[in-house]
């Protein structure tokens, strides 16, 4: 082969591979950087604990791999003690002639960098008694602060409007659909008038009332009491588009 075109092909071919390096190098870089942006990410996992007194059996989740340790700890406490303290409760009402049984697991309604919001189910039975009870709870926790959260968090003027908005939201529980405006009579009908579920909305907090609040990507939740037929419970979601100016706290 003729010495001046070899050496040109040679210099071709060295071109050729140092131009294969550079776009290994590139994609190499690009590698790191999103391997840096997910460390960067407030990601964590949940992890399953059960409390277990006698016949009370009960889920509740636990945070793990937080980045902020102290945070954690403090999260998991205030998850542990609002996960348990209606069973507790019930434990040290008892009468010496009853007996308690409870079964209960949880849902992670939302989990992101923001919030974390958890709701509670269970079956419940003391005896003698007239029958046996669901209860439904949840918990809300705002993780930039490390507190609980609820619904006047999230909402920023309960009025009548938000209450007519929340008698048209969507019916998510397990009653067929042919008795679901039986349950939104039996919902809302506990109620006067709108000024006193409105009272009641403002005081959820309380806890004493049978209403609590969660959130999930694109809804609030807010679950109601109803009449034990009925399942003792009924949750209703209303989409964030509905809500639009009256979101206090953003959580998606």
């Amino acid at each position: 082969m003729n010495k001046k075109l070899f050496g040109l092909l040679l210099i071709l071919f060295t071109l050729f591979l140092a131009a294969c390096n550079g776009e290994g190098s590139k994609k190499t870089n690009e590698e790191m950087v999103e391997t840096e942006q997910k460390s960067d990410s407030y990601e964590y996992d949940i992890v399953t604990v059960t409390y277990h007194e006698e016949n009370v059996v009960v889920e509740y989740p636990k945070l793990t791999n937080y980045h902020d340790e102290e945070k954690q700890e403090a999260i998991n406490e205030l998850i542990k003690t609002a996960a348990i303290k209606p069973y507790q409760d019930t434990i040290a009402s008892l009468d010496s002639d009853q007996k308690y049984e409870a079964e209960g697991s949880f849902e992670i309604k939302l989990k992101n960098e923001k919030i974390l919001s958890i709701a509670y189910t269970s079956y419940n039975n003391v005896t003698p008694s007239a029958h046996p009870y669901h209860l439904f709870f949840t918990t809300n926790i705002d993780l930039n602060t490390g507190k609980q959260l609820f619904l006047t968090d999230f909402v920023s003027e309960i009025d009548n409007d938000f209450i007519h908005t929340l008698k048209e939201a969507k019916y998510v529980g397990e009653i067929e659909s042919e008795y679901e405006q039986d349950i939104r009579n039996m919902a809302f009908g506990l109620y006067e008038n709108d000024e006193k579920l409105i009272s009641k909305l403002t005081r959820s907090q309380e806890g004493t009332n049978g209403i609590y609040v969660y959130v999930t990507e694109d809804a609030l939740g807010i679950s109601m009491p109803v009449a034990h037929v009925a399942g003792d419970h009924a949750e209703f979601e209303i989409s964030i588009q509905k809500l639009k100016e009256r979101v206090k706290l953003d959580w998606n």
